[in-house]
């Protein structure tokens, strides 16, 4: 048990590095993204706040918080456990004891960071589906059962007493709740998502356009280690495995890795595409259609294409699609048809 816990620490106090660094560069890219789309001039403050204030750019801070503060207790948990309590001598006590004050800490920010990184990627699938509200009933709905699955699993660990095995009370099917709740929203919102990316590049190649099938690539590919991790923890936890307690502290972590990977994957592209010409761009809006078509999903997809023709230097092509208009979800391309 004492091996595991100081390998924790050490993979954690990694991937927090890792956190950290995608953090301050997806800040970074947001907001500028924010900045040139509502156009914001040097001297006008209401539009910069308005760039910034956007529930991605919110949602990353928050994370950021969270995380930050959660390696804090980690770390200030192995110098309680090994060196402060009872003089270092009941280490394994005071780290399987759920009802410390900082464990509850961690389990809190944990649950937290959890369900911001939920609700971030149900408003994605929101904007992606164009505000079509029936297609996000489901992951709300789980959204609200980990919400309330984390107050009670917190709730419950708080009120253990030292020495109790957590797997056999109903903290354990508090937490089984958790885990079977953020992997039915993620797994869902992510492939909903993937397929209606597939679907608007299979209409913007019928323009000549750039493939988009690299966005499907890069959400699936950072939601893919959220749902390892998830049932990493899940199958760990059931097994009462020492691993349990890895997956556990590194779940805060992996949940902001995951959140911060897809921007600064897709943002990059962006940069790259906003700090250089082109010679075509297809823009492809999926829009709300009249009042009539307000209780079924948007079935018109409007279709701009923009040539532009530079003939003394060599320009690359790009292509990128805004399915929500003045929203936070860009998902730009660059490359060539």
């Amino acid at each position: 048990m004492l091996s595991v816990i100081l390998v924790t620490i050490c993979i954690e106090s990694l991937l927090y590095g890792i956190f950290f660094v995608l953090s301050v560069i997806s800040l970074y890219i947001l907001a500028r993204r924010q900045e040139d789309m509502v156009n914001a001039a040097l001297n006008v403050r209401g539009k910069r706040r308005a760039a910034y204030m956007t529930p991605m750019s919110v949602a990353a801070v928050f994370l950021f918080i969270t995380n930050t503060a959660h390696w804090i207790v980690a770390v200030y948990r192995l110098f309680a456990g090994f060196m402060l309590h009872e003089d270092g001598t009941q280490a394994i006590a005071y780290y399987t004891n759920p009802s410390q004050p900082t464990e509850v800490t961690q389990n809190t920010l944990l649950m937290f960071s959890l369900i911001i990184g939920d609700a971030m990627i149900i408003y994605r699938l929101w904007l992606v589906w164009a505000y079509y509200i029936p297609v996000t009933v489901f992951p709300i709905s789980t959204l609200i059962g980990l919400v309330v699955c984390a107050v009670g699993s917190i709730y419950r660990a708080a009120m253990s007493k030292p020495g109790e095995n957590i797997f056999a009370t109903a903290t354990g099917r508090w937490i089984t709740a958790n885990c079977v709740f953020t992997l039915c929203t993620n797994v869902y919102s992510t492939a909903t998502i993937a397929w209606r990316i597939w679907d608007a590049n299979r209409r913007v190649r019928k323009f000549g356009g750039s493939s988009l099938m690299g966005v499907v690539g890069i959400l699936i590919e950072s939601a893919a280690l959220y749902t390892v991790w998830t049932i990493l923890f899940f199958i760990t936890y059931r097994v009462q495995s020492n691993l349990q307690y890895f997956a556990s502290e590194t779940y805060c972590v992996i949940a902001g890795i995951t959140f911060m990977l897809i921007h600064v994957r897709v943002g990059l592209g962006w940069e790259q595409r906003a700090q250089s010409s082109h010679d075509g761009s297809v823009d492809l809006v999926a829009t709300r259609d009249s009042r009539q078509n307000s209780y079924g999903p948007p079935s018109r997809v409007a279709v701009n294409i923009t040539r532009i023709v530079q003939r003394d230097n060599e320009y690359e092509s790009g292509a990128s699609i805004k399915f929500a208009p003045n929203s936070d979800v860009d998902l730009p391309l660059a490359g060539h048809s």
